[in-house]
């Protein structure tokens, strides 16, 4: 290692029981290059060799050097100093070169930003700048720090570093600034901005970006500075599993080489365009748009894994929004591939952690923490939380998005607030990223519609179309099994005890479908007393283990042609597996409908399954406080009003959904609580912060769009219940909470057992009356309800013989 200064070497790193130093020249060329090689496949690597190499530059300061040496709980600011040193370089270059001075500030300020932000995201805007116009970014790389020697370390440091830019490719720093300003210019020039928010918007995804390069690489090679060593697969390594995924779905659809049904032969030559288009289409957002039956899982893995070969992906993600589908699925997708390369990240999922082995568990979570696996499946929550929350390992996540091939499964149910936010950042993902994005459901929102402000840009960059497949009417025939009826084609309103009525004259398996818990318990309770068929109820106010149960038995029954009864919410509605003889569903969204009707005649036995749509009265089905149900009801009787029974909804969806967005547009932008605020406008132009002397390109507010961008608006609290086998544990853990204060030993014990009981928890609303029937312990982190208060039938229930609503 170098001398610098004579006397001792500048340190980034120093653990002192070991004595393990890692030098402050090594860290940042380190960084630099390896940030750098990640970046390449964008055109990207010379701006994050830049970043790579400034962005510990602070860290050259005799006061940092006396905190690493002598004061380790000394406070020291070591990331504003390479965002000022390259911001005044940057600016002053440039402007020698007639660079527009816009676009050079954009670019500037990004840097510095990146670099100033790379231990923790902060928002531009302060209203406590007012010597700095109200810009935080300028005051960190402005203001005077008391004791710090920038000019006699720090910039002495930079022009040390800069003697040795030319064993790394570059002549000097002003052509390491040229090729950096370049990479920026050409990937902003791959976008189509359509107005200022965008503009802004499109700075914000930059930032992301180069954040979680710069991390990854940082955070890498500060692990191995301590010589916990962590090698990320190799690319032939990576090469190697591709290929043996490859050959593993292509194995499976061999054994479907001789269809003899109308169904399969069809089957097959969907397969056969699928494997065309995954060999050969360049990087897109396509959609799979492709009826219950058409085997989407299997299908979306032989079209990724022909990707990752022919068009040398990186990664393939599997993402869907329910947890049900996804552990179905996942398990689907490894009895394909094993499981070598595969991480599983949700929250379902424990991870198993070798004992007392550091290394085994630092790699996990170095994988968990940057999704540096080859298929990662994962839910929509984790996606939506990599794209726009704060925390580091979410920040870290975004880059590994780079050159894959994302499977976003049942899209249709993305809420409509994050429509602007999705369909931009998955624009960003493809043009500058190179990421390709299947969007796969049966009901393909229409997220390019004109009444839709910002759009998703569909097809391929090579002209593809925007559809992977395309069927033709004969072709749809195949897979209709269904046919849809109104229940008045009067379109008046019809009763529960009407529905009574007509399931007691079906004598087949039925599955009724409202859109609320105490419809479901009402129409429950009607039929109850009426009928000796097997009766069942499904809702949320059962745990997710109670209802896999039922579920379960269901499914049983049915194979045995037992005509069942089966009253749920939606959640049944996306991914269960069940196959009914007949469908009863509540007027929802066209979408909604479609997904229902793929739970009647699943399987084809019957010429044609019969779904009823019911249009209740408010008295029994009371919408008023589900927003995007209500919209999407109202969007959907707009459309069946004048068309008579039978209907095929299928045709419906894109009017459906343009009906939607029209009467919705100021849903998109994900309003907040404060009338005229977004998410999308604190990642944009922030234009809530009105100062006319403010300065600067960048305005995000970053941390706080991160702060109240949640896929789920979710103010309700999990409550562990005790149904069935949850019954013996939940005592042992109120034995180890008699104390809010348990010893270390018995608080990884009750984190163990909670993670046991993750699927016996129900989810109460904050003011619920139940929540005064729950136990409390560890000063009301964990709530366990009481004996009494769980029905083996219904789930949790206010009081004997109520039903929690």
């Amino acid at each position: 290692m170098k001398k610098y200064r004579g006397d001792y070497m500048l340190l980034a790193h120093y653990e002192s029981k070991l004595e393990l130093k890692q030098s402050l020249e090594s860290h940042l060329f380190n960084v630099a290059e390896k940030s750098r090689e990640n970046a390449l496949d964008i055109g990207q690597g010379d701006i994050l060799f830049l970043l790579g190499l400034y962005h510990d530059l602070g860290k050259a300061d005799r006061k940092f050097q006396d905190k690493l040496l002598n004061n380790p709980t000394m406070r020291v600011d070591h990331s504003s100093a390479g965002a000022k040193y390259l911001f005044r370089k940057i600016k002053t270059y440039l402007s020698t070169k007639s660079v527009d001075k816009m676009i050079r500030s954009q670019f500037s300020e990004i840097i510095a930003y990146v670099i100033s932000a790379h231990h923790g995201m902060y928002d531009i805007f302060d209203k406590d700048c007012e010597m700095f116009a109200y810009n935080k970014l300028r005051n960190r790389i402005s203001k005077e720090m008391v004791d710090y020697h920038f000019e006699s370390d720090v910039i002495s440091f930079a022009a040390f570093l800069e003697t040795k830019l030319s064993d790394y490719g570059y002549k000097g720093l002003e052509m390491l600034i040229d090729r950096a300003f370049e990479n920026y210019r050409e990937a902003v020039m791959r976008l189509e901005i359509t107005d200022t928010s965008e503009e802004k918007y499109y700075q914000s995804c930059f930032v992301r970006l180069y954040l979680s390069l710069l991390k990854n690489a940082d955070i890498l090679d500060t692990i191995n500075a301590y010589q916990l060593l962590i090698s990320p697969l190799k690319q032939n390594e990576r090469e190697i599993l591709n290929k043996s995924y490859l050959e593993a779905i292509e194995s499976r659809y061999e054994r479907f080489s001789k269809p003899t049904t109308p169904l399969n032969i069809l089957r097959s030559q969907i397969a056969e365009r699928v494997k065309i288009r995954g060999e050969n289409d360049s990087s897109g957002i396509y959609r799979l748009d492709l009826p219950t039956g058409a085997g989407k899982t299997n299908l979306s893995m032989r079209y990724g894994f022909h990707q990752l070969v022919s068009q040398n992906k990186s990664r393939f993600f599997y993402i869907t929004p329910f947890l049900s589908v996804l552990e179905q699925n996942a398990t689907e997708i490894r009895n394909v591939t094993g499981d070598k390369g595969i991480l599983e990240h949700h929250s379902n999922v424990v991870e198993q952690q070798a004992d007392n082995d550091e290394k085994d568990s630092l790699i996990s979570d170095y994988l968990t923490d940057s999704w540096d696996s080859q298929i990662i499946l994962t839910s929509m929550v984790q996606f939506f939380q990599t794209l726009f929350k704060t925390k580091s390992s979410n920040i870290r996540r975004f880059s590994s998005l780079i050159n894959s091939i994302l499977v976003l499964d049942e899209v249709q149910s993305l809420p409509i607030e994050v429509t602007t936010l999705f369909n931009l950042t998955m624009n960003f993902l493809n043009r500058v990223m190179n990421t390709s994005v299947v969007l796969c459901t049966a009901t393909q929102p229409a997220y390019d519609s004109n009444t839709i402000k910002h759009r998703i840009s569909y097809g391929g960059k090579s002209g593809e179309a925007s559809d992977i497949v395309e069927l033709d009417d004969a072709e749809k025939e195949i897979f209709s099994r269904t046919e849809l009826r109104k229940f008045d084609d009067n379109n008046q309103s019809s009763s529960l005890s009407e529905l009574v009525d007509f399931v007691l004259e079906n004598d087949e398996s039925i599955l009724a479908i409202f859109n609320t818990k105490k419809t479901v318990d009402q129409f429950y309770s009607l039929l109850e007393e009426l009928t000796d068929r097997p009766l069942y109820q499904l809702s949320t106010n059962m745990c997710a283990q109670h209802r896999f149960d039922i579920i379960s038995e269901i499914k049983q029954q049915l194979s045995n042609n037992i005509p069942v009864i089966c009253v749920s919410t939606q959640l049944i509605e996306a991914g269960v597996d069940v196959d009914f003889n007949r469908v009863i569903r509540s007027y929802a969204g066209i979408d909604s409908i479609v997904q229902a009707s793929g739970r009647c005649n699943r399987e084809g036995k019957r010429d044609k399954g019969q779904v009823t749509l019911v249009n209740l009265t408010n008295d029994e089905e009371n919408i008023s406080r589900l927003k995007e149900i209500r919209a999407k009801k109202n969007a959907t009787e707009s459309i069946l009003y004048n068309i008579s029974s039978p209907i095929n909804p299928t045709l419906l969806n894109r009017d459906f959904f343009e009906n939607y967005y029209a009467n919705n547009q100021g849903m998109m932008d994900y309003p907040l609580e404060n009338a005229g605020e977004s998410v999308y406008d604190y990642l944009s132009t922030n234009d809530y912060q009105k100062r006319r002397n403010f300065k600067g390109q960048l305005k995000q507010a970053f941390e706080t769009a991160g702060s109240k961008m949640d896929l789920i608006k979710n103010d309700s609290i999990g409550v562990l219940v005790p149904y069935e086998g949850a019954a013996e544990r939940l005592q042992v853990l109120e034995e180890l909470c008699e104390t809010d204060y348990p010893t270390p030993k018995g608080y990884q014990e009750i984190k163990s057992i909670l993670k046991e009981l993750q699927t016996y928890t129900v989810n109460v609303r904050e003011r619920d009356p139940i929540l005064a029937a729950t136990k409390e312990y560890l000063n009301g982190r964990i709530r366990i309800l009481s004996d009494g208060y769980y029905n083996e039938k219904k789930g949790v229930i206010l009081e004997a013989g109520t039903f929690l609503l």
